[in-house]
């Protein structure tokens, strides 16, 4: 399956916010409280055949301190019934060249790429390589227990 991605980072309006509240308290991501505050950091919604919500991710600006550089840290939740089929690394791929665009335009400059706090075991698991392929994230460390992978806009300098 092929589900359809929508970049709406910062264009959410309240029936979005929502549909994307309701999905996280469904799925028992998140509870009401936390899907409130976390909706505003929405990035994209990865949208099902039906036009339902199979996925979402968020981003905050974080300064990474082992390079002393700021990142957006991004963050991704596929619904259970929709794990497993590649959802997740399209969300990261969409990420990347959306934000790299954003960068680019000169929005931001002082974010230079995108950090991943890989929690799950799964990809630590399947995807061990120091820079994984598809998506050219880099292995970067270990914090929390997460793999720590780093991806750098197009052109951003680190002095």
């Amino acid at each position: 399956m092929t589900p359809k991605i929508e970049f709406v980072y910062q264009k959410l309006d309240a029936k979005q916010k929502q549909e994307i509240v309701d999905f996280w308290v469904a799925e028992r991501a998140l509870n009401q409280e936390q899907a409130e505050k976390r909706v505003e950091e929405i990035v994209l919604i990865a949208r099902g055949e039906q036009g339902e919500i199979i996925g979402v991710s968020t981003m905050i600006k974080r300064l990474y301190e082992p390079i002393g550089k700021t990142f957006w840290v991004f963050r991704a939740f596929v619904g259970e019934k929709y794990r497993q089929q590649g959802v997740v690394l399209q969300l990261i791929s969409e990420a990347k060249e959306h934000l790299n665009n954003h960068f680019q335009e000169g929005k931001d400059p002082d974010v230079i790429g995108i950090l991943l706090k890989v929690q799950s075991p799964i990809l630590m698991k399947h995807f061990p390589q120091a820079t994984w392929p598809r998506t050219q994230f880099h292995f970067v460390g270990i914090e929390d227990g997460c793999h720590m992978r780093i991806s750098y806009f197009d052109g951003a300098k680190i002095a």
